[in-house]
């Protein structure tokens, strides 16, 4: 199942991806007498979920509206944790000529660093050198705390490209300085299109693409990372009780520089491209 948020005649729905179409949650409430709430946030979190998925089978018949026609907003604005992880992908490494560290470094955004999918990357007055970066990102579909690798990804309901944007400037004068250059708004996007984890057969061989202006700069798969993203799951949650919602950033195959008027874009296997202009 593939879950959106999406303005269409100047009204904000919910909705599910069917192939080129979607369909309201309001639209699923009406024709099958659910009370599902029109909201992704609440969607993604799994009893929800899992009686989303039940109507599946019915979808197909009901009333739909073509993709072309509606416009894609960020999935919701409301996780209460965002989280990213650093350097976790060999190549990565081996490009900076860095050893892998015993545990991974872990850094949070907050929700005031989620761009809208209608606007462009704004680029900070106090920074000069800005990079952007292609994640895949997990998204929790219940609350966890403390579990183990192997549980780990049985509370991930979702995954979703994702954007993260650094002040390198700001983080080169000191590494101490890595939290500060991730917060400034809209350094995080994610969407437009949440992915079901059912629906992903091979989480591994996903393909993560960083492009800018169209162009891939750097691509791996999900098998070259050093964390995988049970291993990343696992480690957050003994420090944090994840909730519903939370976004996970698994960490990028490469970032590049941005400047006003470029694009950036995230691209995964299996996935609706996540793209931005910058200003």
């Amino acid at each position: 199942m593939k879950l959106c948020t999406v303005t269409y005649n100047d009204e904000r729905h919910a909705a599910v991806v069917i192939e080129e179409n979607v369909v309201f949650i309001r639209t699923i409430n009406t024709a099958l007498t659910q009370q599902f709430p029109n909201d992704v946030h609440a969607l993604v979190q799994f009893e929800t979920l899992q009686q989303l998925r039940a109507t599946v089978p019915q979808l197909a018949t009901l009333e739909h509206v073509a993709i072309h026609d509606v416009q894609f907003e960020t999935p919701y604005n409301t996780p209460a944790h965002i989280f990213g992880v650093g350097m976790n992908y060999q190549q990565k490494l081996e490009d900076l000529q860095a050893e892998r560290a015993e545990e991974p470094v872990v850094f949070m955004k907050p929700a005031s660093t989620i761009a809208s999918l209608q606007h462009a990357l704004q680029l900070p007055t106090v920074s000069t050198t800005v990079s952007a970066e292609g994640e895949l990102a997990l998204v929790i579909g219940k609350r966890c705390h403390d579990v183990s690798e192997e549980e780990a990804l049985s509370y991930v309901s979702a995954y979703t490209t994702s954007l993260d944007l650094t002040a390198k400037d700001i983080h080169a004068k000191n590494p101490r300085f890595l939290q500060m250059s991730k917060v400034f708004p809209t350094f995080f996007s994610f969407g437009p299109v949440l992915i079901t984890a059912n629906e992903i057969e091979d989480l591994e061989q996903l393909r993560v693409q960083s492009v800018h202006n169209g162009r891939v700069i750097h691509e791996n798969t999900i098998d070259h990372m050093m964390y995988s993203p049970a291993y990343i799951v696992s480690y957050i949650s003994q420090f944090v009780e994840l909730q519903a919602g939370d976004i996970i950033m698994t960490g990028t195959p490469g970032s590049f520089i941005i400047q006003a008027g470029d694009e950036a874009a995230c691209v995964i296997t299996q996935m609706t491209a996540l793209q931005h202009t910058v200003c």
